[in-house]
């Protein structure tokens, strides 16, 4: 009887209704850590660059000093980043969709600080970009994101 009880629950725990499978593994169970999201050479190079970039301009962005053609090229080398990550990442199904929309939030805030909607600054841009570029490293694997200030 024991047994059985034992196959049901891990029937449970592999069934494709269970919480675990709902999420694809992204959301740990209650009192789990979570494993972080695999990176390859592709998304390491590419997000070492992004995060150069974005501290290279943090200053100029901060304290006003960045002109509008500059906001642009730095929108778009930003932006040539991010495809360049997702045309060459070998990373595959929930890791590549959570990549994506991490990206998507970076590029769109950095599309802010170039051309920034109503009602708001450039910087408001920056934060965005900042926020998930600090999700970064706990959510993906990236060993060595945090040493030095500018290593590629």
């Amino acid at each position: 009887m024991r047994l059985l009880g034992f196959v049901a629950v891990a029937l449970l725990a592999v069934s494709p209704t269970s919480a675990w499978a709902e999420t694809y593994g992204l959301v740990p169970p209650a009192g789990e850590a979570m494993a972080p999201l695999p990176t390859d050479a592709a998304v390491r190079d590419g997000m070492q660059t992004i995060r150069n970039l974005v501290r290279d301009n943090h200053t100029l962005v901060t304290h006003r000093r960045m002109p509008p053609d500059h906001a642009a090229r730095f929108a778009k080398q930003v932006r040539v980043e991010a495809d360049k990550i997702l045309a060459t990442s070998k990373v595959a199904g929930p890791g590549r969709d959570r990549l994506k929309e991490l990206l998507d939030q970076i590029v769109a805030g950095i599309d802010a600080v170039a051309k920034p909607p109503e009602g708001t600054l450039p910087v408001d841009g920056l934060v965005r970009a900042d926020e998930a570029l600090a999700r970064y490293p706990a959510e993906f694997d990236h060993p060595g994101w945090g040493e030095g200030s500018h290593s590629r």
